[in-house]
């Protein structure tokens, strides 16, 4: 195992998005962005790696010319190098055609292993790591928890399936999948040149423009429908661990308004008046 390069992806700090009314796709103009935490995860055991196994790590994501932000964040982490696919006929592209076009980058840039998050926070689809996997013909483990070892051409991972965790020995090269953990991964750099990130357009990759955008997306959203009252009755920070967010409810550690309960009380209470609140809305 030589290198590993970790599909990053821009997304909106908030859950207030709104919507193009035309495309169905997000607006992102006027929304702070952060790294996808789950990427983020990705980056720090490709990291690992690179501390334990002395491996070349390198960052790409695909988006508008300010994406190049999250680039310079996972070069502040320690990333080696950064790679920024952009190119205006790639806007409203679904995960098919992204997971096409990240592909080729890929191959371009010439890394062999790719990590990836498991899914990211504003679609939560889970498809490009494994559809990247199938365009690069590489076998694919999803639900990683951490690498346990690298062994000539074998990678033992553990992965999390919920209830069990699973070690599995896989033949290098690889894709893998990683769930959002809660550690945050610290900046070792402050200062970064942004000549360590390379840009690139469909031109550079020989992708028609019929196979990305919305033009080659064979899916898209036809309508959107948001419950707001729904939303609004327990909300929690959707970044925290799932123990936390927990915790908050169960505490009452969130915000209290007139369309939001807090629920309180003993275990059993919570539980009894939490089943009762969701098939309320069921009704």
């Amino acid at each position: 195992m030589k290198n590993i390069i970790v599909c990053a992806k821009q997304v909106p700090n908030t859950s207030n998005v709104r919507l193009d009314p035309k495309h169905h796709t997000l607006i992102r103009e006027g929304i702070d962005n952060i790294l996808n935490p789950h990427d983020e995860t990705a980056v720090g055991a490709a990291l690992d790696c690179k501390k334990r196994y002395g491996l070349k790590v390198g960052v790409a994501t695909m988006g508008p010319p300010q994406a190049k932000e999250v680039l310079i964040e996972c070069l502040k982490m320690g990333v080696d190098e950064a790679f920024l696919l952009t190119d205006e006929r790639l806007a409203g592209s679904d995960t098919l055609a992204t997971s096409m076009a990240l592909s080729s980058l890929i191959r371009k840039v010439g890394y062999e292993n790719v990590f990836c998050g498991q899914e990211s926070i504003d679609s939560s689809t889970g498809h490009i790591g494994p559809s990247i996997a199938e365009f690069l013909d590489l076998p694919q483990v999803t639900h990683a928890d951490k690498i346990i070892e690298i062994n000539d051409d074998i990678i033992q991972i553990r992965v999390d399936r919920g209830t069990v965790y699973e070690i599995l020995e896989v033949k290098l090269p690889v894709a893998v999948t990683f769930n959002k953990s809660a550690k945050k991964i610290e900046h070792k750099i402050k200062e970064v040149d942004d000549k360590k990130i390379t840009k690139y357009s469909l031109d550079d990759l020989s992708l028609k423009k019929s196979k990305v955008g919305i033009e080659g997306s064979p899916t898209w959203v036809v309508d959107v429908d948001i419950d707001e009252s729904v939303l609004n009755f327990l909300r929690v920070d959707s970044n925290l661990s799932a123990e936390e967010r927990m915790r908050l409810i169960f505490t009452g550690g969130i915000e209290e308004k007139e369309d939001r309960t807090i629920l309180k009380g003993s275990s059993k209470k919570v539980v009894d008046n939490l089943i009762q609140t969701i098939r309320s809305f069921s009704k």
